[in-house]
């Protein structure tokens, strides 16, 4: 049978003896801690108070999904009613805006969740995992471009991988380790923590990556495109905006993937009991002539829409094609598109919120 090792006789300490003799040893461990940790503190005092003045940290995929997080948890903290979500992709970011709906007779308590940049699997995950369970509305509203049927908006490596790989997602959807919730909770707590990134990189991060930073309304409302003329921005500006277009469109086809992930979602919707409100947002003729087969193709990502709403019992609406002077580019509404979306939008909304 294995023994635990004796104690050599001769190494055995009397404490009553050796007990005065050892307090130097302890002193040699004991300042160099108390200063680490009077370092730390005050280090952490020092960048609590200079937070106002530093680069907002993201520990989200985008900063637009930490500010949007934060305010659902603020919003679910404050017991804030939301009756209504708005959820999408970058086209109802921009269209959405909550203050305008209210005041063309929607219900009050609206809230965009819309996130520009991510694909529709984070976009669907994020529903149903984020903002549904945190602001339990009794309706919610979703608003895609046709391009969210377009398998290419899948690809792992810039889509739904690279979301749920996100510390942060994972801790807010319930699936974080033990890692994932200690990272969380010392975002919270500590400054010194929460701030890292930033204080190592003071300058800015020469390698970071382009990320969606809309200035954003405190109701979601992302407020980028509002005061833009339709591709006001001169040649360049209009050159580049339409050949991003274009490659984003490059194989247009409807995927199968596409459509059950939105099946789910709406599905899923249904099992909660709640309403669903599917927008096929409006577009610009110049983004229907950019579709590989023009209007046909279009037309057909459309009729999936569609189809997809029927399946699933939810209301289904198209406004169409609209002038390019209520858009700021092919895509995306201004500020007077954005004034017509609402009177178009706020009718259906208190219809099917009832």
């Amino acid at each position: 049978m294995e023994q635990w090792p004796t104690v050599p006789a001769a190494v055995v300490v009397d404490p009553d003896v050796a007990g005065p003799s050892s307090s130097p040893g302890r002193r040699r461990v004991g300042v160099p801690l108390a200063v680490a940790v009077a370092v730390v503190l005050l280090a952490e005092l020092v960048v609590r108070g200079a937070s106002s003045r530093l680069a907002a940290p993201s520990a989200w995929p985008s900063p637009e999904l930490q500010k949007k997080y934060d305010r659902i948890v603020a919003l679910a903290g404050a017991h804030r009613r939301t009756d209504v979500v708005l959820v999408g992709d970058s086209m109802l970011d921009a269209a959405g805006d909550p203050s305008a709906l209210r005041a063309a007779g929607a219900p009050p308590g609206i809230y965009n969740a819309s996130i520009a940049g991510e694909t529709l699997p984070a976009i669907a995950d994020w529903t149903e995992r984020i903002v549904v369970p945190r602001l339990h509305p009794r309706l919610v509203v979703i608003g895609f471009s046709a391009n969210e049927l377009n398998p290419a908006v899948l690809a792992p490596a810039s889509g739904f991988a690279a979301y749920r790989r996100s510390r942060a997602v994972r801790a807010a959807s319930g699936n974080g380790d033990v890692v994932d919730r200690a990272d969380a909770f010392l975002r919270q707590h500590s400054y010194l923590y929460r701030y890292r990134d930033v204080l190592r990189h003071p300058l800015g991060d020469p390698a970071a990556a382009a990320v969606f930073d809309p200035p954003l309304a405190a109701d979601g409302h992302d407020l980028n495109f509002a005061d833009q003329g339709y591709l006001a921005g001169g040649l360049p500006h209009a050159k580049s905006i339409v050949t991003g277009i274009m490659a984003t469109l490059a194989g247009f086809k409807v995927g199968p993937d596409n459509v059950a992930i939105l099946q789910h979602l709406l599905a899923w919707l249904r099992g909660q009991g709640i309403a669903a409100l599917f927008v096929a947002m409006p577009v610009t003729a110049d983004l229907i002539s950019l579709f590989p087969g023009g209007a046909p193709t279009y037309q057909g990502a459309t009729a999936a829409f569609q189809s997809v709403a029927a399946g699933t019992a939810a209301t289904f609406v198209a406004p169409g094609t609209w002038p390019t002077s209520l858009f700021a580019d092919p895509v995306h509404l201004n500020g007077a598109g954005t004034a017509r979306f609402s009177s178009y939008l706020a009718p259906l909304i208190s219809s099917a919120a009832r």
